[in-house]
């Protein structure tokens, strides 16, 4: 997501696929901005992740992925925090349409969004199988913290 008036970045070779939604207004939040992400998906699920989780693997999304069926709306996961808002596997119809609503009575936070979809956690000992390490969970809020993420 970007704001309305930032350069897009650079891409590594073979990005092709990637695209860049912008948000319409500057400094709307963040739930703001998933909803200009969403109306640009074309397909069933979206896969919502903040970017500074460096940890965050294919392996561990394709995992969500393959639990997002049926009737569910969201999938996350739990540790011993309860469920943790990103990353979070979305359906992409009812996502939008909450997003809009919470939007409109001036919400603004991308957790009441995931909540609100009232989502089903996985549990450590599943999500393990493809994170043993819980990587996912590290974030990058300063410089040194990518450089600890590095090791």
């Amino acid at each position: 997501m970007l704001a309305p008036d930032a350069p897009e970045p650079p891409l590594p070779e073979g990005a092709d696929r990637v695209s860049f939604a912008r948000d319409r207004v500057a400094y709307e939040g963040p739930l703001a901005g998933t909803r200009a992400g969403l109306e640009r998906v074309r397909r069933d699920h979206a896969v919502l992740v903040a970017a500074d989780m460096p940890g965050l693997s294919a392996e561990l999304v394709g995992l969500m992925s393959a639990h997002a069926k049926g009737d569910r709306k969201a999938i996350v996961l739990m540790d011993g925090d309860g469920r943790r808002p990103l990353p979070a596997v979305v359906a992409v119809a009812p996502a939008l349409a909450l997003a809009r609503r919470l939007l409109e009575s001036g919400e603004r936070r991308l957790r009441a969004l995931v909540e609100g979809l009232e989502p089903e956690g996985l549990p450590e000992p599943v999500w393990t199988r493809a994170d043993p390490a819980g990587a996912w969970r590290h974030d990058v809020d300063l410089p040194e913290d990518l450089s600890t993420e590095r090791r």
